[in-house]
C-alpha cells in the first residue's frame, strides 16, 4: 500500500532530552540540550508524524517550530487548579492551532508526595474524574461558579484568550487497568492507551475498557505504545537490537531493578517470579548478572521486550508483566504487518513509537512504515541500509 488510506493510524513519536544510541546507559548518551530537542520536534514534523508524546516542560517553546505536529503533554490531575490549567491550554492552543493533547496520569504515591497530593490510590481517581469534566467546562469559556467535592470556585470572567477551541475540548489520552483505572477511563479519557504486550492480553484489556464506556454511552480511541527497530531486512533489524543491547552495562541496569519493582509494589529481584517462562529466564539471567538473550526476549514474531529511556524508572525487559520497553523489531514489512494485524484485531488507531537515537529512528520509521501504513511518504528519507 503506497497510497494514502483514510483508515490508516494515527503515527506519533517521542520527544526527549535522554537521548543516544543507547541512552538508557549513560556512556553512550549525547549531551542535553535544548537545541536537540527542538531538532526532534522539527524533524517529526518535516515527516509528517501526528504527533509526540513528550515531557511538561517543553512543549509550548517547540510551537515555532513546527507547524502540524500535535504534542501529548503529561498532565496530574489535581497538580494545578483546574482553571489555570484551562488557562494554559487556551493560550497553548492559541499559539499552536489547536494541536494540544492531554496525556492524563494517575501517577506514584512518590510522584505525587512531590507535588503535596497524598490521596489513596482510589481517590485519585474520584479527584481526578472531577477534575478533568471541570478542566473541560472551563476550557470551553465556562463561567459558571462550581461547587464540587474536591474542587470549588466562584464565577469567572470569560478569559480574554481567543480561539481556537478544540470541539469538545482538548483530548484526553490515558490509560489505567485495575478496575478503578477502568471505571476512570470509561468516564474521562478519549483515548485508552496501553504498553504493547501479547494480542490477546492487549484485546482483554480494550474489551474491558469498551464494555465500561459503553456503559456510560461513551465510546473511544484506543492506542498502543511502542519502541521499534526497523530495517530494510530482518537481519539488519535484529542485528541493530542486539547491538545496542551489547553496549549497555548489566550492572548500571541492576543498580536500578530493585528500586523500580518495590516502587512499583512488586517483590524484589531476589524474590520476583513469573509464572511465564520466557520471562522467569529473564529474572534469572539478571540475578546471574547479565542481560538477557534475544531467545529469552523474543516473546512473539517481530515483538521483544528490551530496554528504553524509562528504564531508570521502570522494570526492565517487562520482569514486572507491565510492557514497558517492548520493541517491534524486523523487517518494514513484517513491522507493518504486525502493526496492521493488531490495529485490525484489536480496533487500534494510534501508535505511539519511540526508537534511539530518536530523530534519527523517526527518520527511518517514516521512511519504511509509512508508505506501507497508507500514509504519505516523507518528503525527505534517509536510507536505512546505511546506518549501524
Amino acid at each position: 500500500m503506497t497510497v494514502e488510506d483514510t483508515n490508516a493510524p494515527d503515527i506519533l513519536w517521542y520527544i526527549g532530552a535522554v537521548d543516544g544510541e543507547a541512552p538508557w546507559d549513560a556512556r553512550h548518551r549525547y549531551p542535553q540540550s535544548f537545541e536537540g530537542i527542538r531538532e526532534q520536534a522539527r524533524v517529526l514534523d518535516r515527516l509528517g508524524y501526528y504527533g509526540a508524546l513528550t515531557t511538561a516542560r517543553e512543549p509550548i517553546s517547540l510551537v515555532g517550530d513546527t507547524e502540524r505536529l500535535r504534542f501529548v503533554i503529561p498532565e496530574y490531575p489535581g497538580i494545578k487548579p483546574p482553571a489555570l490549567l484551562a488557562e494554559q491550554a487556551q493560550v497553548f492552543d492559541h499559539y499552536s492551532g489547536g494541536r494540544l493533547i492531554y496525556n492524563q496520569v494517575n501517577g506514584a504515591d512518590p510522584v505525587l508526595a512531590r507535588y503535596g497530593r497524598f490521596h489513596s490510590k482510589q481517590e485519585r481517581y474520584a479527584v481526578s474524574e472531577e477534575y478533568w469534566t471541570v478542566f473541560k467546562d472551563l476550557y470551553l469559556d465556562s463561567t459558571e461558579e462550581y461547587h464540587g467535592r474536591y474542587f470549588e470556585f466562584g464565577p469567572r470572567y470569560k478569559p480574554a484568550i481567543p480561539g481556537p477551541r478544540q470541539p469538545g475540548g482538548v483530548p484526553l489520552w490515558g490509560t489505567g487497568a485495575s478496575p478503578e483505572g477502568i471505571a476512570h477511563a470509561a468516564a474521562v479519557l478519549d483515548a485508552y492507551l496501553t504498553f504493547m504486550g501479547p494480542a490477546e492480553d492487549m484485546g482483554r484489556l480494550f474489551d474491558r475498557v469498551r464494555e465500561a464506556a459503553a456503559a456510560r454511552g461513551r465510546t473511544m480511541r484506543f492506542g498502543v505504545l511502542a519502541s521499534v527497530v526497523v530495517r530494510e531486512t530482518e537481519e539488519e533489524a535484529w542485528e541493530r537490537f542486539e547491538w545496542q543491547l551489547a553496549q549497555t552495562d548489566p550492572h548500571s541496569v541492576l543498580e536500578t531493578v530493585d528500586r523500580n519493582l518495590t516502587s512499583f509494589h512488586f517483590p524484589p529481584l531476589a524474590e520476583l517470579s513469573s509464572d511465564d517462562p520466557q520471562v522467569q529466564a529473564r529474572i534469572e539471567a539478571l540475578r546471574a548478572g547479565r542481560l538477557p538473550t534475544r531467545s529469552e526476549l523474543e516473546f512473539a514474531p517481530n515483538m521483544a521486550a528490551g530496554l528504553t529511556t524509562w528504564t531508570a524508572a521502570e522494570p526492565p525487559f517487562d520482569i514486572a508483566g507491565k510492557g514497558t520497553g517492548n520493541y517491534l523489531v524486523g523487517s518494514a514489512d513484517n513491522v507493518a504487518a504486525r502493526i496492521r494485524e493488531m490495529s485490525a484485531q484489536l480496533g487500534v488507531d494510534i501508535w505511539i513509537l519511540s526508537g534511539w537515537p530518536l530523530a534519527r529512528e523517526a527518520e527511518i520509521a517514516a521512511e519504511l512504515l509509512f508508505p506501507r501504513l497508507g500514509l504519505p511518504a516523507p518528503a525527505t528519507t534517509v536510507r536505512a541500509a546505511a546506518l549501524r
